[in-house]
């Protein structure tokens, strides 16, 4: 959308686009609070009785030890996937030789379904926590390596050019040219394995050893209390909205220029 276009607007109609998803939001919630009156609160519970588990979860303090493990676990296993996806990819980026020698594996690991592989992590880990960081690390590492080799590949030629005409040497064409480039593509691969960790993190908490939010899901569902289910999958799903905003606040502020090349280009 070009610039007149968007000064063009009345301010009537850029006052009501926020307004759009809210009003999206409250038309679902209406209809699936008027619908919890027909249907078995064992099938669907409804929001404001979802609200109300929610809170008496962290009034009796059930909750708090589950979500701190969880978040113990996501934050470290992410991390250090992410780290080691954007490590990996700037060198098979960067350098062709640790590309052909890292794509295979790369190649199939990928295309791999991770969750066939939990019996092995146990064998190899055991049941413990280290079973379940591992996990999260697993799942986490390649979509934010493909992403950054990608980013790697498709720098501007006539950048790095610039770049060799001014005899910057390795290093500095790396750190001034080549990953700011990539920077897009390396956020864009952050955000998706943020959202894997977790899923990660609740699969290995389900599946390799019961604890955390995982133990919840399983002994509410087992229990039939959906209400309570729905409010431990909430609190979930608050994980990956913290992650996005978190990505996006890196962005805006340590790399606002993303933002302003994309409005150029609309």
């Amino acid at each position: 959308m070009s610039v007149a276009a968007v000064r063009g607007r009345r301010p009537s109609t850029q006052m009501l686009e926020p307004l759009l998803p809210a009003a999206a939001v409250a038309v679902v919630l209406g209809v699936w609070q008027w619908s919890g009156s027909f249907l078995s609160p064992i099938l669907i519970s409804t929001p404001t009785r979802i609200a109300q588990d929610l809170v008496e979860l962290f009034a009796r303090g059930v909750i708090f030890s589950p979500l701190a493990e969880s978040l113990e676990e996501l934050v470290i296993g992410g991390s250090v996937g992410i780290l080691a996806g954007i490590a990996l990819g700037v060198l098979m980026g960067r350098y062709e030789v640790v590309d052909k020698v890292l794509s295979p594996f790369v190649n199939f690991l990928n295309a791999t379904p991770l969750v066939v592989i939990i019996p092995l992590v146990i064998i190899w880990v055991g049941i413990s926590q280290n079973a379940r960081l591992l996990f999260i690390f697993l799942i986490t590492l390649w979509p934010v390596l493909l992403n950054t080799l990608a980013g790697m590949r498709n720098v501007n030629r006539g950048y790095v050019d610039v770049g060799a005409a001014f005899g910057l040497s390795e290093t500095q064409m790396l750190r001034k040219i080549t990953l700011p480039a990539a920077v897009p593509f390396i956020l864009a691969g952050i955000r998706i394995s943020a959202g894997l960790a977790i899923i990660g993190m609740i699969v290995s908490e389900m599946e390799v050893s019961l604890t955390g939010l995982g133990y919840l899901l399983v002994t509410y569902g087992n229990s039939f209390f959906t209400g309570r289910l729905l409010a431990v999958v909430f609190l979930s799903s608050m994980f990956g909205v913290a992650n996005v905003l978190l990505v996006k606040w890196i962005q805006a502020s340590f790399f606002p220029w993303i933002a302003g090349a994309a409005a150029d280009q609309r």
